[in-house]
């Protein structure tokens, strides 16, 4: 990683996060505060309910979402912030029957409750998921459709890290996470939108 980075205070990165994309951002993040996933889901495992591995598997996407979702205007500190955001995770994990979320559970969550605001719809779960399907569909790219369809369709028991996606399709961790990142993107805005049938 670029040196320059680690001169960065939180919310410049998050800020080039949001604003750019920067994975040189995400990734300095990621590196600084991926402890405090570990040391909560530690706690949490050690009740039950909560496989530390799924927690480490997931901590890149956990942690983007807490920057996406993060507002620093009253002074609060992300730390804080994404300790809460990696506590309600947990929570969600031990609310399950299984120690892995669902795929459609986990496509649901993520894609709509954190990123959307479901409250402003008043579809179901199940038409949800079947929007997202059809939104799905019409992505052009083969790259995205690959790393969407192995990360929430290919495993009926659990979601394939982006490590294991990347063994898959030969390419890194970051590259899959990439290709995820501008799937939500493309979502996010159709779901939003007053139609939803664009090619995307």
């Amino acid at each position: 990683m670029n040196m320059e980075y680690e001169n960065f205070e939180d919310h410049t990165l998050i800020y080039n996060v949001k604003t750019k994309s920067c994975n040189s951002s995400l990734l300095e993040l990621i590196t600084r505060h991926s402890g405090i996933c570990f040391s909560i889901g530690k706690k949490f495992s050690n009740y039950g309910g909560v496989d530390i591995n799924d927690i480490n598997d997931n901590k890149d996407w956990i942690i983007y979402s807490a920057a996406l979702s993060f507002n620093g205007d009253k002074g609060s500190k992300f730390s804080t912030w994404l300790g809460n955001q990696v506590k309600y995770y947990c929570l969600n994990l031990k609310n399950k029957t299984s120690k892995y979320v669902g795929a459609e559970e986990s496509t649901i969550e993520f894609l709509i409750n954190q990123h959307y605001n479901s409250a402003k719809t008043s579809d179901s779960k199940k038409d949800t998921l079947n929007t997202i399907n059809d939104i799905l569909e019409q992505v052009k790219d083969q790259n995205i459709k690959q790393a969407i369809h192995y990360r929430y369709f290919s495993n009926k028991d659990r979601i394939l890290n982006y490590s294991e996606i990347g063994e898959i399709l030969n390419v890194t961790p970051q590259t899959v996470l990439n290709w995820h990142n501008k799937f939500i993107d493309l979502a996010k805005k159709k779901l939003t939108s007053s139609t939803n049938t664009d090619i995307i």
